[in-house]
């Protein structure tokens, strides 16, 4: 009996240790792995486990896991989460918040005590240091949720939260402390309205710039605005110029010639319609910098407006994408209407294909046959069609399907004769399912296509 007692106790040992050892020599990587297995049991063991050996890699792992769908598996997520939530490990789980407060959407349950439990945790006076320069992090998810942790626990005064948060690279971080400061500190931010003058968000510049000349006259300040890269500010300074009787004119003639400052005066003269300096104006139309011809175009628009369908169509031909775009969007805006023939003529003239893609987003502002017309003319111009890949015909094709109904206009006879005559002119290798609906749509006019 006692030999048959000893075999059982050796051959227990050995089934523990086959069972056991496996699992002592996991390492965090397959414990990891193993915690996202479908089997629930497996995945409660290594959450524990994960737990236990303390190592806050296993952080983001486990705050899934406090919302995984068995109930065992979320408990013992969270009391693997509650032996990670030490100091040492703070930095990690600074790193983790926006998963951490992602909880709040999850509802499979209450997940409100393991939020506070971390947020207790940042906001100790050992931590706090941490959670303040977490507010300049390059994660801007993070850097968001620690200052409004900052300011809602009021971790530090305003004094030394501003500079941190101006100093931010996260344009909300900084415009977050811009809007609480001035309710709450106005004090505290005027000090920082100078320095704001450069922040890169246009908001934070114009309302640093407003508050600073309502203050008080200051030519400096009201200057900067002047050349300002926004247009917006741009026009609160040279209001505020010529109510102070300053001479706006003058400063953006001189600075015409400064590199830095040019396209500001471009801006300028164009804005307070100064005819005289329209030759001036003109040079920089033809100007080396495409930013500059894209500003002079405007101007020009404002100070010669007799021939700005010319300075359109010139801008639509520009070699810079950014010109020709311009040219594109002030016509819409000005609602200067080009005809398929003209369109045409421009996409032909020009060996820039974003001129070409220029004028097929402007067909989409013309009559939808007179848009017809265009679109046959450039499946029937061998060089023309080069410019486009397949994909781009087939996609304006589609699109005149969608738009068909969208209005009841009926062709001309013009119109309709020109259509028979292009759709003989288009290449059978042109047809495709999509040009195949756009004929159908033709032959209510009695235009067929014959192959």
């Amino acid at each position: 009996m006692y030999d048959l007692q000893q075999l059982f106790s050796q051959l227990k040992k050995i089934t523990l240790n086959r069972n056991t050892q496996p699992e002592q020599a996991a390492t965090i990587e397959e414990l990891i792995k193993l915690s996202q297995d479908h089997d629930g049991h497996k995945r409660e063991n290594a959450v524990l486990r994960l737990g236990m050996m303390g190592d806050p890699v296993a952080f983001p792992c486990l705050i899934i896991r406090v919302n995984d769908w068995v109930p065992q598996v979320r408990d013992a997520a969270v009391k693997a989460l509650s032996k990670l939530m030490i100091d040492e490990n703070v930095e990690a789980i600074i790193q983790c918040l926006p998963q951490v407060y992602h909880l709040q959407n999850c509802h499979r349950a209450n997940h409100q005590d393991v939020i506070r439990q971390v947020e207790a945790l940042l906001l100790t006076e050992t931590n706090r240091c941490h959670l303040l320069a977490a507010v300049q992090s390059a994660n801007s998810y993070v850097a968001r949720l620690c200052l409004s942790l900052v300011i809602e626990h009021q971790v530090v005064d305003a004094q030394t939260l501003l500079p941190m948060a101006f100093a931010s690279k996260d344009v909300l971080v900084r415009a977050q402390a811009f809007r609480w400061s001035g309710v709450h500190y106005p004090q505290v931010l005027e000090t920082h309205y100078l320095s704001l003058l450069n922040d890169k968000f246009m908001p934070i510049r114009k309302a640093s710039l407003k508050h600073l000349l309502m203050a008080t006259n200051n030519a400096q300040v009201a200057e900067k605005g002047l050349v300002d890269r926004h247009s917006s500010i741009r026009e609160l300074a040279v209001k505020h110029c010529q109510a102070n009787g300053n001479d706006v004119v003058a400063f953006y003639r001189e600075h015409l010639t400064k590199d830095a400052s040019t396209k500001a005066a471009i801006w300028g003269l164009g804005y307070l319609k100064c005819v005289d300096d329209l030759d001036k104006i003109k040079y920089f139309h033809q100007h080396g910098t495409p930013s500059l011809r894209k500003q002079a175009l405007n101007s020009l628009l404002k100070l010669d407006s007799h021939n700005s369908l010319a300075y359109l169509l010139n801008g639509l031909k520009d070699p810079s994408p950014s010109v020709c775009k311009e040219s594109a969007r002030l016509m819409v805006k000005t609602r200067v209407y080009l005809n398929a023939k003209a369109l045409m003529d421009i996409i032909c003239g020009s060996e820039h294909r974003h001129t070409a893609r220029a004028c097929v987003a402007l067909s989409h502002q013309i009559n939808k046959w007179e848009r017809v017309v265009f679109l046959l003319m450039l499946m029937s111009n061998e060089q023309v069609v080069s410019m486009f890949d397949e994909g781009q015909i087939k996609s304006e094709l589609a699109n005149w399907g969608d738009d068909y109904n969208r209005s009841f206009n009926q062709p001309t006879q013009a119109q309709i004769d020109e259509i028979s005559v292009l759709m003989a002119g288009v290449p059978a290798t042109r047809f495709s399912e999509h040009f195949g609906s756009f004929a159908h749509a033709l032959k209510t006019l009695g235009i067929h296509k014959r192959v």
